[in-house]
């Protein structure tokens, strides 16, 4: 892993003065392209979602996406992508190809005369990130997002998909602890580390990290997410390197437990991976410690989840309490079936009379009543 650094723009092709970029991953284009220069498009697999308007394949060009913004971006966007797209030469070999295999990077800026920024160029995610899931009688074939992996082995196959056990739960969150790593090593925040930005292979017990191409140097517009709110960014504030830590630190609790309530915490509390012994406390710190400055790393994690120590600062960060498990719902007492009934019958509910019990007991009931006033006549006439 390389040293953690930022991004300052010194690097000498950062504007695409130099021409085509080295790109491993099946074509060579220049780092600032024209809608024109990418030949024609086809029709879009994503509209208005999220910051972009559109994405569309090029036809000349399989595997490969325009990404278009919405007209609405930053003016230093511009130079925010090129930032983006110049990065990965300023890391280790290894690293490099991390990144290239594990994120859909972009590898250049489309411009138009008076719009620097007009969207990107992004690889399309490997097929090896489709997979068919089943439901009822029917089945799709779709990215797997990695929200499968925060529900149980049995859950995911119902869906028929291969259950990951902990080997595959472990392989997918070293890699994606990997990724993030790299991203903080480049002095980058994602901010939307959720389940719906990255896609698991069951197969090949990978991850794929999709929007990169929002990531920006040292802080950016916290993007809000259901469930993913950082207790410790207040509503309003940027999103920053510590935002990530708690936001990936929640992703891999829930990836590695398959739950996604309270109940997370309290699996990662009780320490269920004997042959990763410090990984719970180093989640626990990201998650729960009460100075956001001292959340570990993505590295740290990383090498946690690959079985190396945790080299924590002393005094131990000091942690909020586990959140509340939720309340588990009262069982209502049944009572014994008749023979011949079907379906529990709750201890409060009477069982209803068949229209001849019930016919009987008013017959029963009449009888009763004109004995009794035979009783009174008898009773007058003495």
């Amino acid at each position: 892993m390389t040293e953690p650094h930022l991004i300052d723009g010194t690097d000498d092709n950062v504007d695409g003065s130099h021409g085509a970029a080295a790109d491993p991953r099946g074509w060579v284009l220049p780092r600032t392209v024209s809608v024109s220069d990418l030949g024609p498009l086809a029709e879009p697999i994503s509209e208005h979602n999220g910051q972009a308007i559109a994405v569309k394949p090029l036809t000349n060009h399989p595997g490969w996406l325009a990404k278009f913004y919405r007209p609405d971006q930053h003016p230093e966007d511009a130079r925010r992508l090129d930032l983006l797209i110049s990065a990965p030469g300023t890391l280790s070999e290894p690293d490099r190809t991390v990144l290239y295999a594990g994120t859909c990077w972009p590898a250049a800026r489309i411009h138009e005369p008076g719009h620097p920024a007009v969207g990107c160029v992004i690889p399309m995610a490997p097929e090896q990130y489709r997979c068919e899931l089943r439901r009822g009688e029917y089945s799709d074939r779709r990215f797997v997002e990695i929200d499968w992996l925060a529900k149980s082995d049995e859950s995911i196959r119902g869906v028929g998909l291969p259950p990951p056990g902990f080997a595959g739960r472990l392989a997918a969150c070293r890699q994606l602890t990997q990724l993030a790593a790299i991203l903080e090593s480049l002095g980058l925040v994602y901010s939307d580390w959720s389940f719906s930005n990255a896609f698991w292979s069951p197969d090949q017990r990978s991850v794929y990290l999709i929007d990169v191409d929002g990531c920006q140097p040292q802080k950016m517009p916290d993007i809000h997410q259901p469930n993913w709110a950082d207790p410790l960014t207040p509503p309003g504030t940027d999103a920053d390197e510590y935002t990530d830590r708690y936001r990936l630190g929640l992703l891999v609790a829930k990836c590695m437990t398959g739950r996604r309530d309270a109940h997370t915490f309290h699996t990662v509390a009780a320490s269920p991976w004997q042959n990763l012994p410090v990984v719970s406390e180093v989640l626990l710190d990201m998650l729960l410690a009460t100075d956001r400055e001292r959340r570990p790393s993505a590295a740290q994690l990383n090498q946690a989840l690959n079985s190396g120590p945790y080299l924590r600062t002393m005094p131990r960060p000091t942690r909020t309490a586990l959140p509340p498990l939720p309340r588990q719902p009262i069982p209502q007492p049944i009572r014994q079936l008749p023979a011949g009934a079907h379906g529990p019958v709750k201890e409060s509910e009477p069982t209803p009379l068949k229209p001849a019990e019930l016919g009987t007991q008013v017959g029963w009931i009449l009888v009763l009543v004109i004995a009794v006033i035979l009783l009174f006549v008898i009773a007058s006439n003495h």
